[in-house]
């Protein structure tokens, strides 16, 4: 395993958000994590990103490197996307970034080089979300974690940015754990999921996805998300969708 989470509970202010949560993730998998509003879900990853430290259980890491991509893109702004993407490797330890990485990890995202020389106010939200997704990939990281990072763009755009994904993981076989609210979203880019609760309970369900990550046509996900919608497990769920749109 590459990290598993074991009896992990956590509260704020005296409040308990979870308790007893039990989560692994294998070698080269993707766990999408979902649930409703207010579940945790952000909170749980930043626990096993070691943002934040449980206040019962343990997390276990074996792997060397690990990144993170928030749902905000939080680059610097007075950095290039160059010189941005190259801030992760600085972090990591290299005093001297290969410009090689950064032109390779930029076109791996769909950045040509001279966006690489904008700065992020000179770049559109998706071109800015791509370069966080090159600064994490820069420092060729064992382990990802996305916090919601494709919420706060359109359809189309969230489509190209999953088969990013898709395809990095392919190609890199790092692992990620992957905070979501969407669970198409969920289908179309995970090996297996998990759901929290809303009730503090811990996870409702966890389901393994039949089919690899990106081999998986609009019908099967439409389907499977359909079939889905009318299984208890996911009623919490739906609720806060619906809830949401009220």
């Amino acid at each position: 395993m590459k990290l598993a989470l074991d009896g992990v509970g956590h509260a704020f202010f005296g409040r308990e958000v979870f308790e007893d949560i039990h989560l692994s993730l294998a070698p080269g998998e993707i766990v999408a994590l979902l649930g409703p509003s207010g579940c945790g879900k952000t909170t749980l990853l930043q626990i096993a990103a070691g943002l934040v430290d449980p206040l019962r259980g343990r997390v276990r890491r074996a792997y060397r490197r690990h990144a993170v991509v928030f749902q905000e893109p939080r680059l610097l702004p007075w950095m290039t996307a160059r010189d941005n993407i190259a801030y992760g490797l600085r972090a990591s330890g290299a005093t001297r970034p290969s410009a090689d990485i950064i032109e390779r990890r930029g076109r791996e995202v769909g950045l040509l080089t001279h966006d690489l020389d904008k700065y992020p106010a000179e770049l559109s939200g998706g071109m800015r979300q791509r370069a966080a997704v090159a600064r994490a990939l820069a420092v060729d990281p064992d382990v990802i974690f996305f916090d919601e990072p494709f919420t706060a763009v359109d359809v189309g755009l969230k489509r190209a940015l999953q088969d990013l994904v898709i395809g990095a993981a392919a190609r890199e076989h790092f692992s990620a754990l992957f905070v979501t609210h969407d669970l198409a979203e969920a289908v179309r880019i995970a090996d297996r999921l998990a759901v929290l609760s809303e009730g503090h309970s811990g996870f409702v369900t966890e389901r393994r996805i039949e089919g690899r990550p990106g081999e998986r046509n609009d019908r099967f996900i439409f389907d499977l998300v359909e079939t889905w919608s009318h299984d208890p497990a996911f009623a919490e769920l739906f609720d806060s969708a619906r809830k949401g749109l009220s």
